[in-house]
């Protein structure tokens, strides 16, 4: 009995395994979009001047449009499993900078501006980042990996 519930489990997880790291990464890419494009629709340089230059961090425009970029461009190939290593290291390190450099001193929790929000995405991007576009991505359909 035990051999065959553990043959049924290896069955499951490998059906379903991909597909959930699939829900994943398209679910993190799609959120990484929802927060770049409203930057996007705003205009650059107001998210330049108000989301950067504000809090110090200079130079405001250029990084503004690594951002912006990084959120949007980045978001979807995340989101479609495109360039998925390059995209989420970059996602990644992107979240780990708003983490320990704009969010560390408000504190832990996310409600009150902390930095609990922005840690756990940079870690799902690290893990995205380790683990590829997966079984079912265009990384796989276009460089065969």
């Amino acid at each position: 009995m035990t051999t065959a519930l553990a043959a049924l489990r290896a069955r499951l997880d490998a059906t379903f395994e991909p597909l959930a790291y699939t829900l994943l990464r398209v679910i993190a890419g799609t959120f990484l979009i929802a927060h770049g494009w409203p930057k996007w629709q705003a205009g650059v340089a107001t998210f330049a001047a108000n989301g950067l230059a504000r809090r110090g961090i200079e130079p405001a425009l250029p990084l503004a449009w690594m951002v912006v970029s990084l959120e949007t461009i980045g978001g979807l190939l995340i989101a479609v499993g495109l360039l998925t290593r390059l995209a989420a290291f970059l996602a990644a390190g992107h979240l780990a900078f708003i983490t320990f450099v704009v969010l560390w001193p408000m504190g832990f929790a996310w409600n009150r501006g902390g930095w609990e929000f922005a840690a756990m995405w940079a870690t799902v991007m690290l893990f995205i980042a380790v683990r590829g576009g997966g079984q079912w991505s265009l990384d796989r359909v276009v460089f065969r990996r």
